[in-house]
């Protein structure tokens, strides 16, 4: 749009403002007109502003706006609404009676200004909620201090948070000091690797990691036991996690040993600490409740029964005894979030319980705080539905074409091998035939697996391995004899342990590798090296090299210059995001000595201790089975597709397992309740009125023994509310296509079997 068409829209408004202020009104449902006129006022004036490209006074009307929605018990979606109405029908008025420009310009122009209004409210609402995170960082910290034991919260990149006094006091220093320290710094090498393993393991909920380790600051060494509880936010992500150390007795000697700890937070906490809280005797009862307490609770809650009793009896009945009861015969830090749904509307709290222990160390106190996450919900909601539809654009139908590209060829040699079995092969020739099958097919699903990971960015499981013994043992037997003569491997005779997902890896220097042979003339060199505490893989080739403007494009997703070719471009952008994931990095770089003058890509990547035992990747022998008989253990299993149903039956059945399978949610249902089952397989999407989730839901209410004994098998991972779902469940999931060895795995994991 011209300038000089924004200029005489503004002119226009101008000129109008009052008229077009009494306009606006009559097209809005809410009754308080006279609060409202000044916000629409101001709302039209930045409007001018924007029409002119001029500054406006955005946070003031921001401000404002907040006030009014929030006074009347509105959210950011009704200011969202408002002024979407408003926009409407400014553009309504505009495009009757302006005259000298276009509707299209007109519209343009008026969306462009309140576009930019609600990028503001959005921004607002985002600073709110960094400015609530970090106040709940400080009330965290006074409630840690009120734990006896040395403990830390960490962020999600394993910085410390806050760290209470016993903390601080193990490795003396100051509290304060610790604030954003790396903890992996503090330990030494073998403490550092299970550590942040802990931190990075995969796992839906709640379950705790334990080990002995040692921490380090100056001269001072501390051995305790490590207890790591990863931490979630509400869409199921990694959020931290609280770090707690099991020490010797004897090393906390300051005025609180000399106090029980229940007295020191009853007489020195309770009264300030600004957070709903709640004390928790052994009996049930509440010993102490805060002021704030009454103000987030429902309207239904009596005070009879601590508030955390009373949101568990109401979500699960007698089903389940409440978190509290856990802290106290574990004697360990409990979280998580719980829904309430009340008279008339829905609210979610989020529960912290942390154990007040005496001096003889048994727990007589819990102290529960209580946070209402329900306003943080429903903005969580609104851009949660962005999320959504930003997903269903243009990166969905990009990976569409990647994968329809890359699983072609593979799956032209299974549909080859498996019309010939079909047709009557020679004995002789089946076996091989099955092998090229199982083969490809593999090739399908790390396919598929790579491109997932890409688009949802969820970590995979890692594990310690040798780096060069993973180069020698699985990466060059996948290259033909041609390409290993056109290859020069440097690899060093001693172990490089390193942590990563091994099949994943695999892909990475096949990736580069597979570059390097198709830019080479006549030789590739690929060296393994270490240096210091990383190790570098450079794979260099004597091709003509890449243009220097090219050379940070080359990384991006879907670009390639080789598209005639059908390449899609996603090899080099999944590699270096591999690489950073594991805190390395994937770059181009300059051959030294007499390396090829080609191309020279260097993945560095960080190396484990020396004591760290390398384990070696691990070779599937599918054909022979490799699983022990299960015992004759019932399984109902659920998934709509014919053909797959039938193939897990079968290989049930030869396990040793009584299989019942059914194609819907409705007969999962009548199976449900007329037999006993030991474990659960449910597809998520199910054709029909019922769900994968309709059917947990039912098992979860009604056959709450049997739920922690279900996984999920699905295609639809990439699905942000199908990841959301399957995330709060925290139980295992299996995604498609899998090989039977792992579904029989993680159905003995489920059974309870080996």
């Amino acid at each position: 749009m011209k300038k000089s068409h924004g200029k005489y829209l503004a002119d226009f408004v101008e000129q109008r403002v009052d008229l077009l202020t009494e306009h606006l009104l009559t097209h809005l449902a809410d009754s308080n007109r006279e609060a409202l006129r000044p916000l629409l006022n101001m709302w039209l004036a930045n409007q001018i502003a924007c029409y002119r490209n001029k500054p406006y006074r955005a946070g003031e009307w921001v401000s404002q706006t907040m006030e009014y929605i929030e006074a009347a018990g509105g959210d950011i979606g009704e200011a969202h609404q408002v002024f979407r109405e408003c926009r409407n029908a400014l553009i309504a008025y505009c495009l009757e009676n302006v005259e000298g420009i276009s509707a299209s310009d007109i519209y343009d122009c008026i969306m462009a200004g309140a576009d930019a209004h609600d990028a503001h409210l959005i921004e607002h609402c985002m600073q709110r909620m960094r400015e609530q995170e970090s106040a709940e960082r400080r009330r965290c910290g006074m409630i840690s201090d009120a734990v006896d034991s040395p403990l830390a919260l960490l962020n999600a990149q394993g910085f410390i948070e806050t760290a209470n006094r016993a903390f601080a006091r193990c490795l003396a220093v100051s509290p304060e000091s610790l604030a954003g320290r790396d903890v992996i710094a503090l330990c030494d090498e073998k403490t550092a690797s299970r550590l942040r393993t802990a931190l990075r393991h995969k796992s839906g909920g709640k379950q705790q990691k334990t080990f002995t380790g040692l921490l380090q600051e100056g001269k001072e060494r501390v051995s305790a036991r490590f207890h790591v509880q990863q931490l979630f936010d509400a869409s199921g992500l990694r959020a931290g996690a609280a770090l707690c150390l099991e020490t010797k007795s004897g090393q906390n000697n300051d005025d609180v040993s000399e106090t029980d700890g229940s007295r020191y937070v009853e007489e020195c906490l309770l009264g300030v600490i600004p957070y709903p809280v709640q004390m928790v005797t052994e009996d049930g009862a509440a010993a102490y409740s805060s002021e704030s307490i009454e103000a987030i609770a429902p309207p239904e809650y009596d005070g009879k029964e601590p508030l955390c009793c009373f949101l568990y009896k109401e979500r699960h009945g007698n089903r389940r005894s409440c978190l509290c009861r856990r802290a106290f015969s574990s004697g360990e830090f409990q979280v998580e979030e719980i829904c309430h749904v009340g008279s008339g509307e829905t609210r979610w709290f989020l529960l912290f319980f942390l154990p007040v222990p005496e001096r003889c160390g048994r727990i007589t106190r819990v102290l529960c705080c209580a946070y209402d996450m329900t306003r943080r919900k429903q903005v969580q909601k609104q851009l949660e539905t962005g999320i959504i539809t930003q997903q269903r654009t243009s990166l969905t139908a990009q990976i569409a074409v990647t994968v329809a590209h890359q699983l072609r060829n593979p799956l032209s040699v299974v549909l080859g091998f498996a019309e010939m079995i079909s047709k009557g092969l020679p004995s002789d020739q089946t076996h091989e035939a099955v092998t090229r099958i199982l083969r490809n097919a593999v090739r399908c699903k790390d396919i598929v697996e790579d491109l997932l990971d890409f688009g949802k960015g969820m970590p995979l499981e890692r594990r310690v391995v040798d780096f060069a013994t993973l180069v020698r043992e699985s990466v060059r037997p996948m290259l033909t004899p041609a390409q290993n003569r056109m290859i020069t491997w440097r690899l060093p005779k001693a172990p490089v342990p390193i942590e990563c997902v091994p099949e994943q890896l695999v892909q990475v220097v096949l990736s580069l590798v597979d570059n390097a042979l198709r830019a080479a003339a006549s030789h590739v060199v690929c060296a393994l090296e270490k240096k210091g505490g990383l190790v570098r893989l450079r794979v260099m080739d004597d091709g003509s090299g890449i243009a220097p403007d090219l050379r940070e494009r080359i990384f991006e997703p879907f670009f390639t210059t080789r598209r005639e070719t059908g390449a899609v471009g996603l090899g080099l952008s999944l590699a270096r995001a591999v690489a950073n994931d594991y805190g390395g990095n994937l770059a181009i770089s300059s051959g030294t000595g007499d390396d090829p003058d080609g191309a020279c890509f260097v993945l560095q990547l960080p190396v484990l201790s020396q004591d760290t035992e390398a384990s070696p990747v691990k070779k599937e022998n599918v054909q022979s089975g490799g699983v022990e008989e299960a015992p004759a253990k019932r399984v109902l299993v659920v998934d709509d597709e014919a053909d797959l149903l039938d193939l897990m039956k079968t290989v049930l059945y030869t396990r040793g397992y009584l299989a019942d399978t059914v194609a819907s949610g409705a007969e999962a249902l009548e199976k449900l309740t007329t037999n006993n089952y030991d474990a659960a397989v449910i597809d998520f999407l199910l054709s029909g009125s019922l769900s994968g989730a309709d059917v947990y839901e039912h098992i979860s209410e009604h056959c709450p023994e049997l739920r922690e004994h279900v996984f999920f098998i699905t295609a639809d991972t990439m699905n942000y509310q199908t990841r959301l779902f399957l995330g709060n469940t925290g139980r295992p999931v299996l995604e498609k296509p899998f090989l039977m060895t792992d579904f029989i795995s993680e159905l003995q994991k489920a059974t309870g079997g080996n």
